[in-house]
């Protein structure tokens, strides 16, 4: 992007305009503060011709008062008769006209008769002022402008013999214009009549024809919408005669019309001029001052201007990569005033060349570092075989040429067996080391074409490449197997392990990497249920138990919330007496479309799931309500016996969950029978052993499950703390016909016994078993001979049935 208006540009423009606004603010304030000056010049003007009217018409009516004061004395100085008034008022007219401007005189006798002067030419207002003039015995003054501005004055006189007469004199207004315009200095005077509009008015009193010309020429120049107030507040300026005439009025304020004015006319033609050039010369010296401001910005400014725009141009070499080019004209730009007087542009240029210093070394680290993830990215840093990352991308790559081929491809999905319990016991560090060994002989068998990766934790995949049939796989299968034969030794730690491998193959296109990576994945989890060292390869019904998996497992979630989900309870009896010594407590489940649901067809499909162990937790809360119920109804000899799975088992919540249930349901712990498989206990054996003494610390019973179908040995027996050992079903069925099975039988019975165990067999149907356990001494038994499980809704009526004073009947007994 180019510079089109750089910021300093930007910055001395705006201050430029900062500058001319306040120029122009200055100007115009000194500006208004001249024409202020004039206007308050006017004020001052015409308060000072008022002081001036109202001193000389005081003055004219003094003269007169004066004169009326002293005419009216004889010689002798007494008072003069009205007779001698009247005839020396008549010898005395032609000096009063002359030299006071007197042009009538009016006599009234103190009764108010006129004794002398023209009662035609007498206004009427003149009698009112005699009276007045009579009854104050002072003299009262006042014009009229009816027709022509007239002054009258009314004095009272004293004369021989009589009361005061009053002599009333009229005189023109033309002396107190005359001194007026003497005094005021003014162009034109006159004295005017109007209202409002000073285009109504007229002249009603001038000192010459002439003047009377001159003023209606100006009255009629003043603009149209020029009025009476607007001339006596600030007055109108009009250009007349080519000269600038200030027009203004006076109110006349003692006459007797409020519409009488003086009318000022004064040349101001100087004084403006003198305003107006004091207005040019502010207005050139600011714009002088706001043009070498200018320059002076613009060469201050200008440098740094450059700076920018050079810096402008060189950053992006560093985003282009360029360091080299940068560095050479970032000292180009160096020079002198930058090295002694450097300022913030100088610094930003420093700021900018250590940056590039520092950008050019992130830059050479980020690439060193890119490459290590990219390794990361695709390679576990463990192992070092390809992770999840490069096997889908190998995979998808491979999918896509085996579809465009028509050839077939096969993946296998291998897990260790109890890595977990390995991972926990020794700890992580031991962990990845055998993590790290066993990827080591998953390499060995494997061509370079096949690729073997790290899926996550002890998971690995392979994708087998060149696979044409099912037996190439199981070969591949075999010698991976077997690569686990011999135990894994690093340290001072020795482990077999085994795996469970999971294989999908496929010879169609229409399958994703996705989906061949979970039937693998599904595989594998039906070789795991083998337990041991075992491959599966992967079929539509083990896609089906999946998706079967899947629904009984939202339909138990919901059966769960919903109480489908219900107990049976099976009696377990004394032997040889029959007496009622407890009952093992087995869930059902009624669904209420499917119908009943066996347990031996949702257990082994949820128990890998954590919907197991909140049915398992549900199991034990629901026995121990049925306990206590028993007990409350006399049963108190009764225990409960519950199966409990191996997660359950090794759950470390669940010690605290049964001590909490206990003392809820207010049940006796010692009541409460604990039933475990064998492979259970053996997984973790020291787990175990711990879990099973904090249990019996409760009080609690221990009873080890279908004894002698897994790991039976003395030595794990002798050191599980157990109460009672359960002989599986599966030897007592056969032990009438089996002499192998009668012989386990008796010897596990006599074994037990000898520790000091409790035996319990189980699947008893008939009495022939019945009395060949009794003859081997077994303690206690259950099955279908004395009950099958009893749904818990039928439990009482059944009860009530078959137990007669503690003793368990049935048919045959």
């Amino acid at each position: 992007m180019q510079v089109k208006l750089s910021f300093l540009t930007k910055v001395m423009l705006l201050v430029l305009l900062m500058m001319a606004s306040i120029t122009a603010l200055i100007s115009s304030l000194l500006i208004q503060q001249s024409n202020n000056a004039i206007e308050t010049q006017h004020q001052a003007m015409q308060q000072l011709n008022m002081r001036r009217y109202q001193l000389l018409n005081t003055l004219l009516d003094d003269r007169i008062q004066l004169w009326a004061e002293t005419f009216p004395r004889t010689k002798g100085g007494r008072p003069a008769t009205l007779k001698e008034l009247t005839s020396s008022i008549e010898g005395a007219r032609a000096s009063l006209e002359v030299y006071l401007q007197v042009d009538n005189i009016w006599l009234f006798s103190a009764a108010g008769m006129l004794l002398h002067g023209e009662e035609s030419a007498m206004p009427g207002f003149v009698a009112t002022m005699r009276q007045r003039a009579f009854s104050e015995l002072r003299p009262q003054m006042t014009t009229s402008c009816e027709h022509l501005c007239r002054r009258y004055v009314a004095i009272p006189v004293m004369v021989q013999d009589d009361d005061p007469a009053v002599l009333v004199f009229s005189s023109g207004t033309q002396e107190l214009v005359a001194l007026l315009s003497r005094f005021a200095d003014v162009e034109r005077i006159a004295i005017v009549r109007g209202e409002q509009k000073a285009a109504s008015m007229e002249v009603i009193s001038r000192l010459s024809a002439s003047n009377k010309e001159h003023v209606s020429n100006i009255l009629r120049q003043l603009p149209d919408n020029t009025t009476i107030e607007s001339l006596i507040a600030q007055g109108s300026r009009i250009d007349y005669d080519n000269r600038l005439m200030l027009v203004s009025l006076l109110p006349v304020l003692d006459g007797r019309l409020p519409d009488s004015y003086i009318l000022f006319t004064r040349d101001i033609t100087q004084q403006v001029m003198s305003a107006r050039n004091y207005q040019d010369w502010v207005v050139g010296s600011a714009l002088i001052i706001l043009a070498v401001f200018a320059v002076l910005f613009y060469l201050i400014l200008n440098r740094s201007r450059k700076k920018l725009i050079a810096l402008s141009w060189r950053l992006p070499l560093l985003a282009e990569h360029r360091y080299d080019e940068f560095k050479r004209a970032s000292t180009q730009n160096i020079n002198f005033t930058a090295k002694r007087l450097p300022d913030e542009l100088d610094v930003l240029e420093t700021a900018a060349s250590n940056l590039a210093v520092e950008l050019e070394r992130i830059d050479t680290k980020m690439n060193e570092t890119t490459a290590k993830l990219e390794n990361m990215a695709m390679f576990d840093v463990l192992t070092g075989l390809p992770n999840r990352n490069m096997l889908m991308f190998q995979m998808e790559k491979e999918v896509s040429y085996r579809t465009r081929n028509a050839k077939p491809m096969a993946v296998l999905f291998l897990d260790m067996d109890d890595f977990k319990r390995i991972n926990d016991i020794h700890g992580h560090d031991v962990g990845d080391k055998l993590i790290k060994a066993a990827a080591s002989r998953l390499s060995a068998p494997l061509r370079d074409s096949d690729l073997a990766a790290r899926f996550g934790g002890d998971e690995f995949v392979i994708l087998l490449s060149g696979v044409e049939n099912r037996i190439q796989l199981e070969v591949v299968a075999s010698k991976l197997l077997r690569a686990f034969d011999a135990p894994i030794q690093f340290d001072s730690h020795q482990f077999y392990i085994s795996l469970s491998i999971g294989i999908a193959f496929t010879d169609k296109g229409d399958i994703s990497a996705v989906d061949l990576l979970r039937h693998a994945d599904i595989a594998m989890y039906e070789a795991k249920a083998q337990s041991g060292s075992a491959y599966c390869i992967f079929d539509k019904t083990m896609h089906q138990k999946v998706m079967r998996r899947v629904e009984l497992e939202n339909d138990a979630r919901i059966g769960l919330s919903q109480g489908h989900f219900s107990l049976a309870l099976q009696p377990q009896v004394e032997m040889p007496s029959r007496r009622l010594v407890g009952m093992e407590a087995l869930i059902r489940w009624h669904h209420p479309e499917k119908g009943f649901i066996s347990p031996a067809e949702f257990i082994p499909l949820l128990e890998n799931t954590s919907l197991m162990m909140t049915i398992d937790y549900w199991v034990i809360s629901q026995s121990l309500s049925k306990l206590a119920q028993l007990h409350a109804n006399g049963f108190t000899d009764v225990k409960i016996a519950i199966n409990v799975s191996a997660a359950q088992f090794l759950d470390s919540s669940l010690p605290a969950y049964l001590e909490q249930q206990i003392a809820y349901y207010n049940v006796s712990a010692e009541h409460i029978e604990l039933e475990l498989t064998e492979t259970a206990l053996v997984a973790d054996m020291n787990r175990a052993t711990a879990t099973l003494e904090t249990i019996r610390a409760m009080g609690c019973l221990i009873a080890i499950d279908d004894f002698g179908t897994g790991y039976s040995s003395l030595g794990y027996l002798k050191a599980l703390p157990a109460d009672y050992i359960k002989v599986d079903r599966s030897f007592v069925s056969g032990m009438v016909e089996s002499a192998d099975d009668r012989s386990i039988v008796s010897s596990t019975i006599s074994m037990v016994k000898g520790m000091g165990l409790t035996v319990i067999a189980e699947g008893i149907e008939t009495e022939e078993q019945f009395e060949m356990l009794t003859g081997f001494g077994c303690h206690q038994g259950q099955g279908y001979l004395f009950s099958p499980p009893i749904p818990e809704a039928a439990l009482w009526e059944e009860l009530n049935k078959n137990l007669h004073q503690g003793v368990w009947k049935t048919d045959a007994s």
